[in-house]
């Protein structure tokens, strides 16, 4: 195990978490369109819960009770990653969309399209400009929150250099970790604001 391989880890959770919160969190933002009653109160207590608990506790739940027979703390740390993203994301998703003229879908039924045609042809595509810049900034906070995975034996960024602090009695280790954060979370930013620029310039 090295910072490099450590650091690695720490991507394939966050990618790994990402990749399952904007699938699962797009299909409940569009199922809730859907207005059906019964499901939209399963989908609002689902959010609530995930967004209303600690991300450690629901780290430990499917560690320790849901993937314990499994011995895959890494496969756990992502689906736990991946589901409470999902909740971040499911409002995201529902926000971008609210937030283009509710006359754009109008006039597309308007002029006979249905409401799948209209949302993928009309709607998604003025969405996705506010929706991408906010799940970039969803993928940082991810990337950060990765660093309560040591609690379930995950030896991500914040695990090894803890480890090795205590292997070598110094604080350097931790220090070196949170420049590496630090470092990381400066190229994300960037990366974002540079996206958000070509979204912004292409209007």
């Amino acid at each position: 195990m090295s910072y490099f391989t450590s650091y690695l880890t720490t991507l394939e959770l966050t990618l790994g978490g990402i990749t399952i919160g904007i699938i699962l969190g797009s299909i409940l933002a569009f199922v809730r369109f859907l207005e059906i009653k019964p499901i939209n109160f399963i989908i609002d207590e689902y959010i609530d819960i995930i967004r209303g608990t600690p991300l450690l506790i629901q780290l430990m739940i499917f560690a320790f009770i849901i993937f314990a027979t499994f011995s895959n703390n890494l496969l756990a740390g992502i689906v736990a990653l991946g589901l409470n993203s999902s909740a971040y994301v499911a409002e995201i998703v529902r926000s971008g969309i609210n937030s283009v003229d509710k006359g754009q879908m109008e006039a597309a039924r308007a002029m006979g399209l249905g409401y799948y045609d209209s949302m993928k042809s009309i709607i998604l595509p003025q969405a996705v400009k506010n929706i991408l810049p906010a799940l970039a900034n969803e993928f940082i906070s991810l990337f950060k929150e990765t660093s309560v995975v040591g609690m379930v034996a995950i030896f991500d960024l914040t695990m090894f250099s803890k480890s090795l602090q205590s292997t070598l009695f110094t604080t350097q280790p931790i220090l070196f970790a949170a420049v590496i954060y630090y470092v990381s979370v400066k190229l994300f930013s960037y990366l974002a604001k540079r996206l958000e620029a070509r979204l912004n310039k292409n209007d």
